[in-house]
């Protein structure tokens, strides 16, 4: 069986499903109450961040891959 070094559709698919839980985990964990006295320890509104941006393009790379030209700027 051979891989292949590129990404393709299903693997995006899985990489999608992941940030995604990612993401509503980080939001779930961010929207908890601090509790006093206490730091957080995990920045979770930056993780909340960064899946958010990495879902945005890996949805791009999606519609790339389907064949569905986006405009650039």
């Amino acid at each position: 069986m051979l891989i292949s070094s590129s990404m393709d559709q299903t693997l995006t698919y899985i990489l999608m499903g992941l940030t995604t839980l990612l993401t509503g985990f980080s939001l779930y964990k961010a929207r908890q109450p601090k509790e006093l006295g206490k730091s957080w320890h995990i920045p979770w509104n930056g993780i909340l961040f960064l899946g958010l941006m990495s879902l945005l393009l890996l949805v791009r790379h999606q519609f790339s891959l389907s064949g569905i030209d986006l405009p650039s700027r």
